[in-house]
């Protein structure tokens, strides 16, 4: 594994590693210093793999915290070695370290490892004795006194109890969050992969990333989180989330994987553009179709991405062009890629469309020109007939970006009927030249200027109407 660059994405900011066995409460701790709910928390062991960046909300100072995996003594699974080494690697690039135990369960021969280990590194280090609700704080204290750490606080991560006070004293001599200077970047491209288990998503953000950030397996699930990574490429800001895989809904297994499936959709819907990424190896099957569905659901940009591409023949490359020319004739704006994520060809290829999809997604055409196109649609192409009369469509505006929301304002638009809406969405992409989104449209009845008034009358009209009426009921 490359060495891991240190994680200082925002301006800067020291960084603060929360590190320490599996379930003593890392995340917990992580989610309340960021005040979010980014990381998974449940009572199993082993919830986190990878490292997981957020900024620091709790106290003065400006910095970032590190969520990490769960670190334990050598074991026979290789990916809980691997989840261990990498949680140790970031705790030596952050300028902080948290470790925290278990103050219910006592100390642990892993705790000692874990402090042995960063005591060799010369990690500024703090001990964190967690679960310590109702205790008193030097009892919690005295029995991890062995470790031989020279500062400790005992806190309660779910609660708050001394959270805000550990973290005030451990970053007094940083600067304060005003001190830092907003980077005027532009707007941040943010990107998120999604596809089946084992499709290669973890290799895939690695290989853009140029580390192993990620951890990759061969077993499919590896990644259980949604992992957030920043970097730059030719001067523009990106974030690229990692998601884990998602299997149909009745094929979930255990807590992990319904958890999982949660935080991959909060990713979606906090994301600009979605990568979904396809084994060449399978095919297109129909949990892919499922999952592009989703994306549309959205309204998110797409790029739809053929992994393992380099291990196929030119018959198979061939039947796989022709099955998404088919298939996805339903998404046929977004752009198809084919690449190695494992040996990178291709990768490079794909920021071409991602910043394409991207200025669709926020394009803001002018009035003036949508109501243009829209009377070139209905002159090429008039609309339907609804009861006998001709719908009538009068101005176009725009509504919305990301995706581009198109609203027609007319008459009788409530009847419009969908083979006309995929006519008027297909005709402003050509013309506006969008690829790689989705366009929205929101039809606007004209309405009756009048409707619901009641006209009030003088005495002299209501005597003429009462007369009036009483004259209409001599006749009946």
């Amino acid at each position: 594994m490359s060495e891991m660059k240190p994680f200082t994405a925002e301006g800067g900011k020291p960084t603060i590693a929360i590190v320490g066995r599996p379930n003593v409460g890392k995340s917990t701790l992580f989610n309340r210093l960021t005040r979010s709910r980014d990381a998974l928390v449940a009572d199993v062991p082993g919830l986190t793999r990878d490292p997981k960046v957020g900024i620091g909300r709790v106290g003065d100072a400006g910095y970032i915290v590190v969520d990490t995996g769960g670190i334990e003594g050598q074991q026979e699974d290789p990916l809980a070695n691997q989840v261990s080494a990498q949680a140790l690697t970031a705790a030596r690039l952050c300028d902080a370290v948290i470790v925290m135990v278990d103050g219910r369960a006592g100390i642990n021969a892993s705790d000692e490892e874990i402090v042995k280990t960063l005591r060799e590194g010369g990690t500024r280090a703090v001990l964190c004795v967690n679960k310590a609700e109702g205790r008193e704080s030097n009892l919690a204290l005295a029995e991890f006194a062995s470790l031989g750490m020279s500062r400790g606080y005992a806190i309660s991560a779910a609660h708050g109890d001394g959270v805000t006070a550990m973290i005030e004293d451990l970053t007094a001599d940083w600067p304060s969050r005003e001190s830092y200077e907003q980077e005027d970047r532009g707007e941040r491209v943010r990107i998120t992969v999604i596809g089946r288990p084992n499709v290669g998503k973890s290799t895939l953000v690695n290989r853009i990333l140029g580390e192993d950030r990620m951890i990759t397996s061969n077993v499919p699930g590896t990644t259980r989180d949604a992992v957030d990574s920043d970097f730059e490429r030719r001067g523009r800001g990106y974030t690229i989330i990692d998601t884990a895989g998602l299997r149909k809904r009745g094929r979930t297994h255990g807590l992990e994987e319904k958890f999982s499936a949660v935080q991959t959709l909060n990713a979606l819907e906090r994301t600009q553009i979605a990568l979904l990424l396809i084994d060449a190896h399978d095919g297109l099957i129909e949990q892919d179709l499922h999952l592009l569905g989703m994306v549309l659901d959205s309204g998110r940009a797409l790029v739809v991405v053929i992994n393992k591409w380099d291990g196929l023949s030119g018959d198979q490359r061939d039947h796989i062009q022709r099955e998404i020319d088919r298939r996805l004739r339903f998404a046929n704006f977004a752009e198809v890629r084919c690449i190695s994520a494992l040996h990178g060809s291709g990768v490079g290829d794909l920021f071409s469309a991602i910043d394409a999809a991207w200025e669709s997604a926020f394009a803001a055409p002018r009035t003036h020109d949508l109501t243009e196109l829209l009377q070139q649609a209905t002159t090429a192409h008039a609309p339907p007939m609804v009861n006998g009369r001709r719908i009538k469509m009068r101005y176009a505006h725009l509504g919305g970006r990301n995706p581009p929301t198109i609203v027609i304002h007319g008459n009788q638009v409530d009847g419009v009927p969908n083979s006309y809406k995929r006519y008027l969405e297909n005709f402003f992409r050509e013309k506006l030249d969008l690829v790689g989104t989705p366009i929205q449209l929101e039809f606007r009845q004209g309405a009756n200027p009048f409707a619901g008034r009641r006209t009030n009358l003088n005495q002299r009209q209501q005597e003429k109407r009462r007369r009036l009426m009483s004259h209409v009921k001599k006749k009946k």
